[in-house]
């Protein structure tokens, strides 16, 4: 015969098990890349593809990778109670995250008006289609974005005052063939090896 109960916690224990591995491996992947909690200037051709892109400007999400991946925000933007350690000169990581299309939710965290006004144009398209009429939108909308403050806006605008004061960089981990869960634990593993950014708040693990 058979317990389920049994079958049940087993393979429990085994995901943990295997989840905990991966997450190790992340996160000493992270301390060797970025040693010492600096982003170098080059990375060695060793590494999984990572590209770092300045903002300023909405133009320059076209050089943001539009796939899956993993991502962090820095900015010389004060966050209070930011703990993370990673920086790259002057500025420091204030946010990390992931995503199955990274160029749009960095839209939606550092151009949030902009990435709002699309989307809406976008939904209005699709429902004005008569094909997909009793249709709903198959796109979601992320309306949980980068909080700088806390109790403050879910999102910012960095082209316009007071964000285009500072400067911007993203990093992309590119991250083809993953799971959401797989990218997921790369964002607790990044928090284990450098403290978890202020701007991301969710749950601390």
């Amino acid at each position: 015969m058979y317990n389920v109960s049994t079958m049940k916690s087993e393979l429990d224990n085994a995901l943990a098990v295997v989840q905990g591995r991966i997450r190790d491996q992340f996160a000493v992947a992270f301390e060797n890349i970025y040693g010492g909690g600096m982003v170098p200037h080059r990375f060695s051709a060793a590494n999984p593809r990572i590209d770092v892109v300045q903002l300023t400007t909405h133009d320059d999400l076209a050089k943001i990778y539009s796939g899956q991946g993993f991502y962090i925000i820095l900015s010389d933007r004060p966050v209070d109670g930011n703990s993370c350690r990673l920086s790259f000169g002057a500025l420091r990581a204030i946010y990390r995250g992931e995503c199955g299309t990274v160029r749009k939710r960095i839209q939606s965290h550092l151009l949030n008006s902009r990435y709002n006004a699309e989307y809406q144009a976008r939904a209005s398209r699709y429902n004005a289609d008569p094909k997909n009429k009793g249709k709903l939108f198959y796109e979601p909308h992320w309306a949980h974005c980068i909080k700088l403050d806390a109790g403050g806006p879910s999102g910012i605008d960095i082209n316009l005052e007071p964000h285009n004061r500072y400067s911007w960089v993203v990093l992309v981990h590119r991250m083809n063939e993953s799971s959401q869960e797989v990218r997921k634990l790369a964002e607790l593993a990044f928090d284990d090896a450098f403290g978890h950014p202020a701007g991301s708040r969710d749950t601390k693990p």
